[in-house]
């Protein structure tokens, strides 16, 4: 599906900085739509001139769609674009009489279109539909409409949005969520009923109209403490910002956009959204997360502590197979517990495995030279990425007990690890040069773990060979210095990424 900049860039004349204006525009033009209880098309000229198209298209939250068809990307010729092209060539936003109609398939005509200056040119023309009654219309409603086409001239005198302006999140407030308009001297001229709620949450128990807003907000500052300079400017209506306001009992978001234009008598909106149980949830998962962090970081030292119970308990043993078994479950152990390092450090239930794999070719490393076996030497490619813990603690020890079967047992001079991420699988192969082994008659308790772990944790497949010999990989003949000798076994796992 095309974009609106990939038809910007095809379909028009338009440079880098008219689309960024434009994009300005679409980012914060769901306000308008709301206030309006509209839906908005932006159209553009065609490069050649015979006519619009419409590239972006928003619906209200507060009235239902005129709409039904996504009309975007719609091209309407300029014999049955009056409306348009009279925007564009006035300056000045058009009012409709219906039925006019943009497009011959739309069922809706505009009731008024708007021109979007940029540069003293005009660069595009935004198309306002609603079926909204006058004659049923509220307060409410009244407000609503009249604070849009604040902002409609707004958009045709190009000064609104503001350039340093930020679009709105999903966190932001939205005008269903609360507002509360302002005249030229920032008092209260209407609030809507989710507005009165939320003020009232907050402490605010005044009469809010005709009242200043700065100081019915200011109260709450001397009450619950020294209120930000910035929700002072936006309770004021002075410049477009957003900021929250808390108190002991609830959290407020607030957001000004100041309507100013001419006609429009000054003043601003301001939206709020009640954000407390939003806040008490995130400070809740704020402190789940640093309880599961403790605890990896508990488990971690604990695991630890078993590691250097087994290491004393191996140096009173005299060298031998009880030693060995004992060496090799220390090593087991300190396996787990660097990724519970890892978990304690990282946020969620995810690990960095690129962070492990060199702690664990160290950790073999000195395993080898504890057994005063020779060192090889260890190349690795590729990477793995970051993991869920339930697939890096078993891949982990996948790749420990590898390495320790090929230098332990194979005496192994040279080994590569390569690692391969796909969009649903994570691959591991290790190479060596050891004495190589038939995997059919293999017995041994670290080949047996690893079958365990990657058949019944890991759900996925394992593959030795140690038949032949393997070419090394060529980008890392030179840097193993294996020209004189090949790999003997190589071994391969797959795994999905869910298990």
């Amino acid at each position: 599906m095309a974009t609106w900049e990939s038809i910007v860039r095809s379909r028009t004349e338009l440079g880098t900085a008219a689309t960024e204006r434009l994009r300005l525009l679409i980012g914060e033009w769901s306000l308008l739509a709301d206030l309006g209880f509209a839906d908005f098309v932006l159209f553009v000229r065609t490069w050649d001139g015979a006519g619009w198209i419409a590239i972006a298209h928003v619906r209200p939250t507060t009235a239902p769609t005129m709409l039904a068809e996504d009309p975007v990307g719609l091209f309407v010729p300029r014999s049955r674009a009056a409306p348009l092209e009279q925007a564009l060539q006035s300056g000045a936003p058009v009012v409709c009489s219906p039925p006019a109609q943009l497009d011959h398939a739309t069922e809706v005509g505009a009731i008024a279109t708007i021109p979007v200056p940029f540069s003293n040119s005009r660069i595009a023309v935004l198309a306002q539909y609603s079926g909204i009654e006058q004659q049923q219309i509220g307060e409410m409603e009244r407000n609503y409409l009249a604070a849009c086409d604040a902002l409609l001239e707004r958009v045709a005198a190009g000064s609104f949005p503001q350039p340093n302006s930020e679009s709105m999140s999903a966190a932001a407030p939205r005008v269903g969520d609360g507002i509360v308009r302002l005249d030229a001297a920032g008092r209260v001229g209407y609030a809507s009923p989710n507005a009165r709620t939320c003020l009232r949450r907050l402490g605010v128990s005044e009469q809010l109209q005709g009242a200043s807003f700065a100081e019915l907000l200011g109260r709450l500052g001397r009450n619950y403490g020294p209120m930000a300079r910035t929700v002072r400017r936006i309770s004021r209506g002075e410049e477009v910002g957003a900021a929250e306001l808390a108190t002991s009992v609830a959290t407020a978001s607030l957001r000004s956009v100041p309507l100013g234009g001419a006609g429009s008598g000054g003043g601003a909106v301001v939206l709020l959204r009640d954000i407390t149980e939003l806040r008490r949830q995130e400070q809740a998962l704020l402190s789940k997360d640093a309880t599961i962090r403790e605890i990896h970081h508990r488990v971690k030292n604990n695991l630890q502590t078993v590691g250097a119970l087994l290491r004393l308990q191996a140096r009173r043993l005299p060298p031998g197979s009880a030693r060995a078994a004992l060496s090799d479950a220390m090593t087991r152990v300190t396996t787990i517990a660097l990724v519970h390092e890892s978990l304690a450090h990282s946020p969620g239930e995810q690990v960095d495995f690129d962070e492990i794999s060199p702690q664990i070719l160290t950790m073999a490393r000195d395993v080898a030279a504890a057994n005063n076996q020779p060192m090889p030497r260890i190349a690795v490619s590729g990477s793995a990425g970051v993991l869920p813990s339930e697939l890096a603690t078993p891949l982990a020890m996948v790749l420990s007990e590898l390495l320790l079967n090929a230098m332990e047992h194979s005496g192994a001079e040279r080994i590569w690890v390569e690692y391969r991420r796909l969009d649903r699988v994570v691959g591991l192969t290790i190479l060596d040069d050891g004495v190589g082994f038939d995997p059919a008659q293999a017995q041994g308790l670290g080949l047996e773990i690893v079958r365990t772990l990657v058949m019944d944790q890991l759900r996925g497949e394992l593959e030795i060979s140690s038949a032949g010999e393997t070419p090394w990989p060529r980008p890392l003949t030179a840097e193993l210095d294996s020209d004189s000798r090949v790999a003997t076994t190589r071994v391969k796992v797959v795994c999905p990424l869910a298990l």
